[in-house]
């Protein structure tokens, strides 16, 4: 016998009401929508305190769900707002809030228990050891990288402790979510705050590429069939920036592949071009099909076609109403209601007024039935209405009508009962100790820029694990190692190899980059330091890493020196003093693109030809950029961060260095000792 699989739920975006009534209307099994704070899409209409409640109750009626997007990163004095506006949604029967920030996530846990926690795309969900993490901290789902292949997501689906989610459609950034600083560091508008001015979709100067970062939209209609049996547990729709028609749109299609369980053909695949694209579609990164191909921008055609769409009629959605009515002389009329939402039925009764007998015009029950069918604007939609009425008998039209709202008003009551209690809690601020280390670290991009100096100087020092393993410099006990940003599935054991080979050579320390590298540091004996990519912003999110077992971490660089004194933990707080931050962190080789070369990823030698390559925007400012593994790409800053000559106030000092010679290295290191002002370009923070 055929086992009938299990549809994923299809998740839509909502900026704003006629969005989320569009959503609803082509389809969507649940709808993510986030107030005018603390969510990722800042420059979305939002909804408003008032709106967002009625929404989630408007859903909740349907049977949709509600998914409340909270998924920026917080100052402390902005955590308890954010948790009162937790409070808001949960007690309204929202059925998930969605955050990246783990000190958020820890708070709503705790005074609101029973709440369900999704892990936000700016946790950067790669991996089922992500997933284990995750889960450990109280979220019951984990959004997937938009990054993960086939490959990757069947593991990770087989062996996820959490659900797991995926985009399937929408725009695509070419950094991986929440290690994407470029916005910040160049414009002063933070991703991490919802505030994304897209550096990515601007020109830059490279040869026969002018857009080397602008990726094409996402689109993996034609792939139904791939995820279908793997067990995702929700498929999500990007747009929370678009159109109610766009939403509406999308929606539409992808209903009808998932309930039909077919791939998109060609003339849907092009209505969904027609919606919004960039130069077409990608899957380049499901299908492990990173090229240059992937690369797209919006184009005046793209924006012609897009005016020539006829936004499409879409009917109410409704409930079915069944109805039995009653109508017996000298006894009131009684309506019998049976509504239907999902593997869900409520029931309800109604008695209206008395029936009498006719002295002449008896009611039909053909009238009766035409007014009782007269559902109007509610939710429902008449399903199978039985009139019994005895012969020659008569009730008012205006009673009819009123027995029927009233009984619509019943299952509507029953429809929006949520069986939790509203709970309003007494929140109590935590004290936290800011414990002082005058320790200072340093992150080297190769082992070949480490000087003499360096090693005198740096109580630790960072290299990336394949650096460590050919340095020869694990004679050093302050010589560490430094865990790649990323690792799907299929990579974590070669990783877990190369980590336990560093260990055998002595290593004693590894910086921390995500999650999922706690377990297997911990497993090679490591102590566990988190890096700045951790995207520690508050004390409690500081709290959680020292929960994890973390014996320091570095704080946010978005996080100005002066605040990030103010962040108390119980483990050594750094700062970043000196370096090019990393700023992106690339699934695809732009390095590739970049040089023109149009070879397959698995030949393509020119990341082995150079240590760094260049990426020069249209004022000329140029951003370094190394090779990561797996032909990844680490874009770092044009100018370095600089704060030698500023106090630290009890945290410790960060360095980063990455294109600079070892004369460079070692004058750096004589301007921190000496506390000398700034040359040259630089960034405070």
């Amino acid at each position: 016998m055929e086992t009938k699989i299990k549809l994923p739920e299809l998740l839509a975006p909502a900026g704003s009401m006629r969005a989320l009534e569009a959503a609803v209307c082509a389809g969507a099994d649940a709808v993510y929508f986030g107030a005018k704070n603390f969510n990722a899409r800042a420059s979305a209409e939002n909804f408003s305190e008032e709106d967002i409640v009625s929404a989630i109750k408007s859903l909740k009626t349907l049977g949709v769900k509600s998914n409340i997007t909270m998924n920026t990163q917080l100052y402390e004095g902005e955590l308890w707002d954010a948790l009162r506006d937790a409070e808001r949604v949960i007690n309204a029967g929202a059925d998930a809030i969605i955050t990246a920030d783990l000190g958020l996530a820890s708070l709503i846990k705790k005074y609101f228990p029973h709440a369900e926690l999704h892990a936000s795309t700016q946790v950067c969900g790669e991996n089922t050891e992500n997933a284990k993490v995750l889960e450990r901290l109280g979220f019951s789902r984990m959004v997937a990288a938009r990054e993960i292949s086939l490959e990757s997501l069947k593991i990770l689906c087989e062996n996820s402790p959490i659900e797991t989610e995926i985009f399937v459609h929408g725009a695509l950034c070419v950094s991986h979510s929440g290690s994407c600083l470029m916005s910040s560091v160049i414009g002063g508008r933070s991703g991490n705050r919802g505030e994304c001015a897209q550096p990515c979709r601007l020109p830059y100067k490279c040869k026969g590429c002018e857009y080397p970062l602008s990726l094409r939209d996402l689109a993996l209609a034609g792939h139904i069939t791939d995820l279908l049996p793997l067990g995702v547990a929700s498929l999500k729709v990007e747009g929370r920036l678009k159109s109610p028609e766009y939403v509406a749109g999308v929606i539409s299609v992808y209903r009808k592949l998932l309930d039909e369980g077919r791939n998109a053909e060609k003339e849907e695949m092009e209505y969904l071009s027609s919606l919004f694209s960039r130069s077409g579609f990608t899957s380049g990164y499901f299908e492990k099909n990173v090229s240059r191909a992937m690369l797209g921008v919006r184009t005046e055609e793209n924006k012609n076609e897009t005016k020539r769409v006829q936004a499409q009629k879409l009917l109410p959605r409704k409930l079915v109403l069944d109805i039995d009515a009653f109508l017996r002389a000298g006894e009131p009329i009684a309506l019998c209601g049976k509504v239907y939402r999902g593997n869900e039925v409520f029931t309800a009764e109604f008695f209206g007024e008395t029936v009498q007998k006719a002295e002449n015009a008896p009611l039909s029950a053909e009238r009766v039935r035409e007014n009782l069918s007269k559902l109007g604007t509610t939710v429902f939609a008449p399903g199978n209405i039985e009139v019994y009425a005895e012969e020659g008998v008569i009730l008012p039209i205006s009673a009819i009508n009123a027995a029927r709202r009233a009984l619509c008003e019943r299952l509507s009551a029953l429809l929006a009962e949520d069986d939790a209690k509203e709970t309003h809690p007494e929140y109590k601020k935590e004290s936290f100790a800011c414990v002082r280390s005058g320790k200072k670290s340093a992150y080297f991009v190769y082992a070949e820029s480490v000087t003499e100096k360096a090693l005198a100087y740096f109580d630790e020092i960072f290299l990336p694990l394949d650096e460590y393993a050919k340095s020869g410099l694990n004679m050093h006990k302050n010589v560490c190692v430094a865990f790649p940003p990323v690792a799907f599935d299929a990579e974590i054991p070669a990783v877990r190899e190369k980590a336990k080979k560093c260990a055998s050579l002595g290593a004693k320390k590894a910086l921390i980059t995500n999650l999922w590298q706690a377990e297997i540091a911990r497993e090679c004996g490591f102590a566990l330091c988190g890096d700045m990519r951790l995207n520690v912003w508050n004390p409690y999110s500081a709290a959680v890493y020292e929960k994890l077992g973390f014996e320091s971490i570095i704080l946010s660089p978005e996080v100005t020196l002066k605040k990030a004194a103010y962040i108390g933990a119980g483990i050594a707080r750094g700062a970043v003093v000196y370096g090019k931050m990393s700023v992106m962190t690339l699934e695809k080789c732009i390095i590739r693109d970049m040089n023109g070369s149009t070879l397959a990823r698995e030949k393509c030698r020119i990341c082995d030809t150079k240590k760094f390559s260049y990426l020069r925007d249209r004022t000329d400012t140029v951003f370094p950029i190394a090779r990561e593994a797996g032909h990844r790409n680490v874009v770092f800053n044009s100018v370095p961060v600089y704060m030698l000559d500023k106090e630290t106030n009890g945290l410790f000092a960060h360095f980063i260095f990455t294109d600079e010679k070892k004369n460079e290295v070692d004058a750096v290191i004589e301007s921190a000792k000496k506390k000398s002002p700034p040359k040259g370009k630089f960034k405070r923070i």
